[in-house]
Formats: structure tokens, C-alpha cells, sequence
């Protein structure tokens, strides 16, 4: 069925919301306060998905993507919009989804955006499969099925020689891309991270076995701007990118970043923010809803590396992180020691059970993953009773939850900030401070 549909909004996902006759349809790629005529793909009880045929009447918002691949690639989904109104979009995005789930209703602040959106990204990571020859790219939208991309616009061209230097060596030297039906074939991911600006590149071949050809590593250790070779072997049928057992097999296979001054290692398994610049502007917020006097006590909960908890550390009495990744920990903990920061000390643990052994806090910070916190961290979280909370989230639906469980415990939304952390595409950094709701800042 072909349908003449008006855009009102972008919703969660990226996509284009619009009504049919009371129902709800979903059309990827438009553009808010735009028609389209569209084909109607899927039609379910309660919802639709359209398929944009013709733009016909084009939003002002509405502009040539720069990507060839764009709207078959899934990794990015705004590049029709004109930067500066993608920074407008989310922001709504965050607005309406506090509002809607967590009945949240702090304004948001206006978007942090860079005067870079390109090539910001400092680590890509290429699904690696056999079918027809060796492939390395991303996957088709909403899709498992690779797309071979030659060239990204988010990432350095450095990546872009690299990956076809490694496909090239890898068809040489006889290895074997992953197959995920079947769980066979040997190399799943090609991974390219930067450290420093301008600093080499380290590779990480992610593997089924421990397996791996001397010859392809030797070949990407001889690659102009590659400082490091190393082998991560995931042996498990899991959507989890990389395993337990990582080895450098050339070079120097340790990351180092600078943020804010601070440098830190960074393991070439642990996470780390993949736009430097944007970080640095959501270290600054957390450090001024942190509001340090000296004297404080804070927690650093999912702290990763200790990027937050060192750079807090030089202005509060003591600083606890805890991290679930012993790799991670162990970084941190280097990067204490490397800081000179003796008030800071790092914990290796679930979050959920290490923080039932803390006894005070006068600030916590809260830095988890997508899926956000459980009810019982929260929980133990107010009942430490820190006059201040600092939620940094890359999931605003899962922010919105938490921070109406947090409201129901006795703490108030105070502000709420994002950061575009990821030009191009809808995915957003949110920080949000909440203090006790009898005690508004």
C-alpha cells in the first residue's frame, strides 16, 4: 500500500513518526515537517513501517547525505539532516522521552555539538566474514548482513587503508571470516583504535581460536602508522564483540588518551569514549554538578579506566571507583599511580554487590551501560544519602526509568545536559544531576 504520509517528529531509533488514519508509522530516513509518499513495508496491530518512495514536500531541515552507503549502512541514520538542526532534534528526542517514560519534566539544555561532525570517531570495528572472497564492514540497517564499505566518513582514512590492507593479507594468508549460523570460520572482528591524536594505530583480530596467521600480523605490523598487533580470541556464540584472552603479537599493543590534561592507559579491550573532544566536554560537566569543596567523599560506579574518577580526584578528599572489567580496573589503577592521585582507588566488581560495602558518599556518579542501573543499585545508591548525583547516560529511554526511581527514593531532577557525542547518527550522551528533592540547587 502506497501512502501519502507528514512527518511530525524523529523518534528513538532515528526514524520519522507519523499518523495513518490513528495508527503510528515509523519512516527511516525522513525529515521532521516534510511529505513523503511511502510504501507501507510492515503493518502490525498497533504500529507501521513505511518505506519513503518520494520527498514530497522536503523539510528545511533536509540535506544530501555525503555517504554513498548512507541508508543502506546502519551506522549512521541523521546525515539527511543539516547538522546544526541534528542538535535540535535530539535534544527534543531527550525532552519528549524523559517526559514520556519517566515523567520527567526538568528542562533539557541545548546540545553541546563540535565544530567537527566528521571523522571524529577514534576506534571502528569491522564485522569480518567469509562469503564470496573475505569482507570486512557494517552491517545493512537493521541487518546482520554485511555491507562492504570501502570508506567512512566518521573515521580517519587511516582506518579505510587499513581495513583493505587487512582484507588483502588476510585472503593471502588463507584465513577465514566468522560465520554466525554456524559458528565456524576464525576471524569475527577487525578492530582499529587511536590513541593520542596522531599517536599509531593498534589492530585487534578478534578470533574464534587462538589461531591466527603469523603472516597477516606481520603484514599489518609493517603498515605505515601501526603501533601494535594484537589477538583477542572470543570462542563463544555471543553478540559480544570480544573475550577474555587478549596477547600482543607485535608492536606495542596499550592505547594512550589525554583528557583534559590527564593522561591514561587504556587497554586495547577496555571501553573508552570514541570522540576525544566531546569527552572532554562531558568530563567539564560532571566535574561542575560534582561541585567539589575539598573535603568530599565520591563514588565513581561502572568506572571503566577511571577517566571521571581521576580527573575528580585532584579536587576531593577520596574517589572510589568500581568496574566489573579486571582489565579495565587494572588500568585504572596504573593510571592512579601514574597520576600521583593517592585519593583515588579503584574496587573490581558487579556494582551491584561491591557498593553494598560502602558506607558514606557525599556524591556518586553513575556511568552504566545502555541497559542502565538495576533498582537495587539505585536503591543502595539514595540510601547513602550524597547531596549529589551525576547520571551519565547513553541511553536516554534508560535514563528516564532510573531517574524516576530515583525520584520515587526522594531525589529531584535538577538538570539535564546532553553532549552529541555521535554526530550523524541518533545516539546521544545525556548528564543529568540530581540532588535531595528537599534541597533544590
Amino acid at each position: 500500500m502506497v501512502v501519502d504520509l507528514h512527518i511530525d517528529k524523529l523518534v528513538q531509533g532515528g526514524d520519522g513518526l507519523a499518523d495513518l488514519d490513528g495508527m503510528k508509522v515509523f519512516v527511516p530516513l525522513a525529515a521532521p515537517q516534510e511529505r513523503v509518499r511511502a510504501w507501507v513495508a510492515v503493518r502490525k496491530k498497533d504500529y507501521a513501517v513505511a518505506r519513503i518512495q518520494e520527498v514530497l514536500e522536503p523539510s528545511p531541515l533536509r540535506v544530501e547525505p555525503r555517504c554513498p552507503y548512507y541508508g543502506e549502512c546502519g551506522g549512521c541514520q541523521l546525515q539527511h539532516i543539516d547538522y546544526q538542526a541534528q542538535l535540535v532534534v535530539k535534544k527534543l528526542f531527550v525532552s519528549e522521552t524523559l517526559q514520556r517514560i519517566g515523567k520527567v519534566f526538568v528542562p533539557v539544555r541545548n546540545m553541546v555539538g563540535t565544530a567537527e561532525p566528521w571523522r571524529y570517531r577514534n576506534k571502528t570495528q569491522y564485522p569480518v566474514m567469509t562469503n564470496g572472497g573475505m569482507r570486512a564492514g557494517f552491517f545493512k540497517r537493521n541487518s546482520h548482513r554485511l555491507l562492504d564499505v570501502e570508506s567512512c566518513l566518521l573515521h580517519s582514512t587511516d582506518f579505510d587503508r587499513l581495513r583493505s590492507a587487512f582484507l588483502d593479507a588476510a585472503t593471502a594468508a588463507g584465513e577465514t571470516g566468522y560465520n554466525e549460523e554456524s559458528h565456524s570460520g576464525n576471524i569475527r572482528h577487525f578492530v582499529l583504535r587511536r590513541p593520542v591524536p596522531d599517536g599509531g594505530l593498534v589492530a585487534i583480530i578478534v578470533t574464534r581460536t587462538g589461531s591466527l596467521s603469523r603472516r597477516l600480523v606481520d603484514i599489518l605490523a609493517g603498515q605505515p602508522g601501526v603501533a601494535g598487533v594484537v589477538q583477542n580470541i572470543n570462542p563463544d556464540r555471543t553478540n559480544r564483540i570480544t573475550g577474555r584472552r587478549t596477547s600482543v603479537l607485535a608492536g606495542n599493543g596499550e592505547l594512550s588518551q589525554i583528557v583534559l590534561g590527564k593522561q591514561l592507559r587504556v587497554s586495547p579491550t577496555s571501553f573508552f569514549q570514541v570522540n576525544i573532544v566531546q569527552t572532554e566536554e562531558l568530563c567539564r560537566k560532571v566535574l561542575r554538578f560534582v561541585a567539589p569543596q575539598g573535603n568530599e567523599t565520591v563514588i565513581d560506579l561502572y568506572s571503566g579506566v577511571g577517566m571521571l574518577s581521576l580527573i575528580i580526584a585532584g579536587f576531593v578528599k577520596n574517589v572510589v571507583g568500581i568496574e566489573i572489567d579486571p582489565v579495565a580496573v587494572e588500568d585504572a589503577r596504573q593510571n592512579a599511580r601514574a597520576l600521583g592521585a593517592t585519593g583515588a582507588r579503584f574496587l573490581c566488581g558487579d556494582v551491584d554487590e561491591v557498593i553494598t560495602g560502602v558506607e558514606r558518599a557525599d556524591a556518586v556518579i553513575l556511568d552504566p551501560p545502555r541497559k542502565g542501573c538495576r533498582p537495587e543499585t539505585l536503591t543502595r545508591v539514595a540510601a547513602l544519602k550524597p547531596s549529589r548525583i551525576v547520571y551519565v547516560s547513553c541511553n536516554p529511554p534508560t535514563l528516564a526509568r532510573d531517574l524516576a526511581f530515583l525520584e520515587r527514593l526522594g531525589y529531584a531532577t535538577q538538570d539535564v545536559e546532553p553532549v552529541d557525542m555521535f554526530p550523524q547518527t541518533f545516539h546521544v550522551e545525556v548528564v543529568a544531576f540530581l540532588s535531595p528533592a528537599a534541597c533544590p540547587q
